[in-house]
């Protein structure tokens, strides 16, 4: 059956692409290189498929030449043509300037775009950073003293509390230009240390979980499917 030959295809294929980037666990090898280089082609094309066919496309090109006007059996249409759209023109044109960066001569109109992506990118981080830094920085204000209908919420104040001494510790732990001579100033910076490497470590385990993840998912696939594939041809 066709449908039966694309999958045991697929299946194959799959496992014998795992193979070749595992490979490298035992060194690196030209197999796996010709996977790497094979899984990032693949990963940037279909991006751009994705990209043209989710975006480009319906969202620009398909209303800028009216082919998302439906003309219904009366003569009547879904909705009028919107002259604004021909705008999308400009950006566009500014954008192939891109391709003279292979040009010797007029390199330097894609200077322009280069400059003006690299602008847009950095005011979109700056603009990032206080979206994500600020309601953080609200957040950190927490009372230490819960109160609630009931009267005083033990567990949560100590949660505050422990969370607001956390901070205070390694903020002053990055107080380099102050001198700690004064043991107890020595041991509080030592703890924000301390705290640190805590939180790196939580942050670690939970990378290391999810790269875990990944390797369960792969040894299911190649001990499951193909596996059963592999037996199911040869034997």
């Amino acid at each position: 059956m066709p449908g039966d030959f694309w999958q045991i295809t697929v299946v194959l294929l799959g496992g014998i692409a795992t193979l070749g980037i595992y490979s490298f666990l035992i060194k690196e090898n030209p197999v796996f290189r010709f996977f790497e280089h094979l899984f990032i082609g693949i990963a940037a094309g279909l991006g751009s498929v994705l990209a043209v066919k989710n975006f480009l496309w319906p969202r620009i090109l398909k209303p800028l030449l009216g082919l998302d006007i439906v003309t219904y059996p009366d003569g009547t249409s879904s909705h009028a043509y919107n002259p604004l759209l021909l705008l999308y023109i400009a950006p566009m044109l500014f954008g192939l300037l891109y391709y003279f960066i292979y040009s010797k001569k007029h390199a330097w109109l894609a200077k322009l775009v280069i400059g003006f992506s690299l602008g847009m990118a950095g005011g979109l981080a700056f603009k990032g950073f206080f979206n994500q830094m600020l309601p953080q920085l609200f957040s950190s204000f927490k009372p230490l003293v819960v109160m609630t209908e009931t009267g005083v919420d033990l567990w949560r104040s100590l949660e505050n509390t422990f969370f607001v001494f956390t901070l205070l510790i390694v903020m002053y732990y990055f107080f380099f230009s102050f001198n700690f001579s004064i043991k107890r100033s020595g041991k509080l910076s030592y703890a924000g240390r301390w705290l640190l490497m805590v939180c790196f470590g939580a942050f670690f385990g939970s990378t290391i979980m999810a790269r875990l993840s990944l390797l369960v998912e792969r040894l299911e696939f190649l001990l499951g499917d193909f596996r059963l594939t592999l037996t199911a041809l040869f034997l």
